[in-house]
């Protein structure tokens, strides 16, 4: 089991490499600039009512904030701001033309009860999950079919607390295959930087039938024996 960890750490570091390798790609498509950070309008997690002390649930002001970016989508979007704190919230989707930006020191964290990851179908290239046939969770952060999104910060955390999640791989526990940090589907110009992603339940960042994808200024930390 400690050789399949160490195998998966290996090859999340090899994608986020070749991952990196796409921002040439970015640049020469868009000139020398990568798609833009700052948004017209912006709005704070807290003004939907989550709370960063690292206990409250926060997953439908994560939500709910998410739905109100998407209302200015046509008016060059908005930016969602995560201020320094502890924030505990399960999956939650991204909108097209929206920055995630976590302030120094602010961390979201994923939720430990599988309830709050939902169950979703497999991918069609896959053909299965991760680790069982049939479904698999959804991952923390989502993006579907989207374009324009950044997920920034100055050097915030995303925490998966995965030591769950592979404790359940090593006994057997698992009902479904485990969660990623983040992933996309059918999405493109996506920027993702200046964040440390922690203890993924499984890879820690996932994109799926992208394009035009930029990684850079990243650090992968996990916990997992």
């Amino acid at each position: 089991m400690k050789r399949l960890w160490r195998l998966q750490v290996v090859l999340s570091w090899v994608l986020a490499v070749v991952l990196g390798s796409v921002h040439g790609h970015v640049r020469r498509q868009w000139g020398e600039q990568v798609p833009p950070e700052s948004r017209p309008h912006s709005v704070t997690i807290t003004e939907f009512g989550a709370v960063g002390d690292g206990r409250t649930l926060n997953t439908l002001p994560f939500q709910n904030a998410v739905f109100y970016a998407r209302s200015f989508a046509d008016k060059g979007g908005a930016q969602l701001y995560v201020p320094k704190g502890r924030w505990l919230t399960g999956s939650f989707n991204l909108t097209s033309h929206l920055t995630l930006f976590l302030e120094k020191d602010a961390i979201i964290i994923g939720a430990e009860e599988s309830s709050q990851w939902p169950i979703v179908e497999p991918l069609p290239s896959y053909g299965q999950g991760l680790d069982l046939p049939g479904p698999r969770h959804r991952s923390l952060i989502n993006g579907y079919n989207l374009t324009d999104v950044v997920i920034t910060g100055n050097n915030g955390l995303i925490d998966g607390q995965g030591s769950v999640w592979w404790d359940w791989l090593r006994s057997h526990e698992l009902n479904h295959s485990r969660p990623h940090l983040v992933e996309f589907l059918y999405s493109e110009e996506i920027v993702i930087s200046n964040l440390t992603f922690l203890n993924s339940p499984a890879w820690s960042i996932h994109p799926v039938y992208c394009r035009c994808i930029s990684i850079n200024e990243l650090h992968a930390r996990g916990v997992i024996s």
